[in-house]
């Protein structure tokens, strides 16, 4: 009955064991993991800010080589007036806390 019970006594502590290095190794893996999420999330950021500034040259591009149609024309008047009115505002509050 003594061997018996430390028998299962040994039995459990080794499938503990093993269970505690599985546990270890499945926190690493996924602190590899997020850290992979991570630089992933900021290479699609710099993936999306390298597009868009590409999608701003072609504008520019259109608008320099006089391809735009009138569609495209006004969006980008529109753009330009929208980016005057932010400065305008920044200048306003700049002046004010001054």
């Amino acid at each position: 009955m003594q061997q018996d019970t430390t028998a299962l006594i040994q039995q459990l502590a080794g499938k503990l064991q093993h269970w505690s290095r599985l546990q270890e190794q499945l926190l690493r893996e996924n602190d590899k993991l997020r850290q992979q999420l991570e630089e992933q999330r900021e290479l699609a950021r710099q993936s999306q800010q390298e597009i868009q500034g590409l999608k701003e040259q072609v504008v520019v591009l259109q608008t320099t080589a006089g391809s735009m149609d009138d569609a495209s024309r006004k969006a980008f008047e529109k753009r330009i007036n929208q980016y005057l009115r932010d400065i305008d505002k920044v200048i306003a509050y700049l002046n004010t806390q001054s």
